[in-house]
């Protein structure tokens, strides 16, 4: 009987184990260890933070890192991924976009969807799956060798730039602001929504999500990807306003989904007092389609 015992204890430790090993593993594999700034790994759970409530002014320099990464991931029932190419060192996905699918209400309409991708530098594996999904994709880039062309019957390359206001800077590239580009593009694809924008124009983010939103045309947008970028010289002030300025998108009845850092593209801001990535890649969808 004392055997019998013994063995059965040993049993349950070891069954417990290997619970505690694959619930490890699943944490790890599906929703991911976070590390911000200098901090170390947080634990295996969405921010009990909800940052929208966190005056800016309160935030430290490690807490505008935490915003900025801040996934708010229970406003969407699905996302999903599209696009991305692997890198390395370390090795992950690059050039993934966040796509929330449910609510219904705010995902892209199969079949009927438009985008508009800022940012391409050839590599078009977001577009290609966007173009599957079943959208017409109005693709952006001033920066590449290639004229205006149709890579495919639904997917529209046009060389030139988002900006603030229209202009041609020194090195001869078209820029236009969205208001201006969309109401370039009506006659092609009418007066409609923008189902999915997304924005990777290094730097200049932050001189067109405030014309965006003077503009109006954040009306006109159901979801919106943008990647960040952070200048190491920010001073405390510098990046405050880089947090408004984000903050007024989400005042603005943008509901963020998703969140990822850019672990190839980090340094040490150094008037902050922190090291870290210096790119993320933040998701909105428009709450005024709920």
């Amino acid at each position: 009987m004392a055997f019998e015992a013994i063995k059965n204890r040993k049993s349950a430790l070891v069954l417990l184990v290997l619970l505690f090993l694959a619930a490890a593993f699943f944490c790890l594999q599906y929703v991911g260890i976070r590390t911000v700034g200098t901090a170390a790994s947080r634990p295996c759970q969405p921010s009990a933070v909800d940052w929208r409530t966190v005056s800016v002014d309160d935030m430290s320099p490690e807490d505008m890192m935490n915003y900025f990464l801040w996934p708010n991931w229970t406003s969407c029932r699905l996302a999903h991924d599209f696009g991305g190419h692997m890198k390395s060192k370390p090795s992950g996905l690059d050039g993934q976009k966040a796509v929330c699918l449910n609510p219904v209400q705010v995902a892209p309409p199969p079949g009927e969807c438009l985008v508009y991708s800022f940012g391409i530098n050839n590599e078009w594996s977001f577009d290609d799956h966007m173009e599957r999904y079943g959208c017409q994709v109005y693709a952006f880039d001033p920066s590449m060798k290639a004229k205006d062309h149709d890579r495919s019957p639904a997917i529209h390359f046009l060389k030139l730039g988002l900006h603030s206001r229209n202009w041609n800077n020194k090195k001869g590239w078209r820029l236009l602001s969205l208001s201006s580009i969309y109401n370039m593009l009506k006659k092609r694809h009418g007066e409609r929504v923008i189902d999915y924008l997304k924005i990777d124009i290094e730097l200049d983010e932050w001189e067109v999500i405030p014309q965006i939103i003077e503009s109006r045309m954040l009306d006109k947008i159901r979801q919106l990807a943008i990647e960040i970028h952070l200048p190491i010289k920010d001073s405390l002030g510098q990046m405050r306003d880089r947090v408004r300025i984000i903050r007024s998108l989400e005042e603005g009845g943008m509901v963020r989904f998703d969140s990822k850092m850019n672990p190839w593209f980090s340094g040490t801001f150094k008037l902050l007092g922190l090291s870290g990535s210096r790119g993320y890649e933040i998701a909105w969808y428009n709450s005024k389609f709920l």
